[in-house]
């Protein structure tokens, strides 16, 4: 059962990574945020809200500097949920 959660979560984020980009991107987890997929810091912050709404998890903005690649955003919001669930 983690697999397909985690599957979903990836296809969840990369879903939400396009609906932000302003232009067509095909994000993969090692696909850095700014590097490759060109998002500016506004960007970063509205894929953060939208991922917020989308998982129903707050994400701490004290990580968002250090989140860099797709890889990274899908193991956070994966943390925050797994966190969420045996709170």
């Amino acid at each position: 059962m983690t697999q397909p959660a985690s599957a979903h979560i990836e296809e969840g984020v990369i879903d939400v990574l396009k609906n932000v980009s302003r232009r067509p991107i095909e994000p993969s987890l090692a696909s850095d945020l700014v590097a490759d997929l060109g998002f500016d810091s506004l960007q970063v912050l509205e894929v953060i809200a939208e991922l917020e709404d989308r998982f129903d998890i707050s994400i701490p903005l004290n990580d968002v500097p250090a989140t860099r690649t797709v890889g990274h955003v899908v193991s956070q919001v994966t943390a925050l949920i797994e966190g969420r669930s045996c709170a």
